[in-house]
C-alpha cells in the first residue's frame, strides 16, 4: 500500500467522522435551542459540509489510476 492510498483512507475515515459528529451536533439539544431563537447553527454545518469533501477527496483519490 503506497503513501497516497494512505492518506486516501485517512481522509475517508476523517470525513466519516466528520459527518458524524455534524449530525450529532446538528440534533443536540442546544442546537436545536439556537435554531428554535432564529439563529443559523454553522458549526454543525461546516462540519458536514467539512467532511463531505473531505470524504469525496480521500474516495477520489483512492479510486483514480494513477
Amino acid at each position: 500500500m503506497n503513501f497516497k492510498k494512505i492518506i486516501a483512507a485517512i481522509l475517508v475515515v476523517l470525513g466519516i467522522i466528520l459527518i458524524a459528529y455534524g449530525f450529532t451536533e446538528l440534533n443536540s439539544l442546544e442546537s436545536q435551542f439556537t435554531r428554535a431563537l432564529g439563529q443559523k447553527d454553522n458549526n454543525a454545518m461546516g462540519s458536514i459540509i467539512g467532511g463531505a469533501i473531505s470524504a469525496m477527496i480521500g474516495l477520489y483519490l483512492m479510486l483514480h489510476k494513477r
